[in-house]
């Protein structure tokens, strides 16, 4: 069956999570690069919290074998203590 997922395969398939917070190089770096773990994740979602308030409207999100990047935007900014919440699947 075209799609199936079958022996050990579905493990590869589970999202990961975790919290991030950005330190004082990402700020200088304009980008916080956060290892998932997952070198194989195709597809990232992110929630930006700065002094508890949700950020990050036009951040530029990406992934790379398994490495989530977080950079600036045309308005947003990537600050030291920036709390990126994350799911890679």
């Amino acid at each position: 069956m075209a799609g199936s997922i079958s022996g050990i395969d579905w493990a590869s398939k589970i999202p990961v999570g975790g919290v991030y917070t950005a330190i004082a190089a990402d700020d200088s770096a304009n980008k916080a690069s956060i290892n998932s773990g997952k070198p194989n994740a195709v597809g990232v979602v992110v929630q930006i919290i700065r002094s508890g308030v949700v950020v990050g409207a036009d951040a530029k999100v990406s992934i790379a074998a398994g490495v989530i990047a977080v950079e600036d935007g045309s308005t947003y900014k990537v600050t030291t203590n920036d709390v990126i919440n994350w799911i890679v699947f």
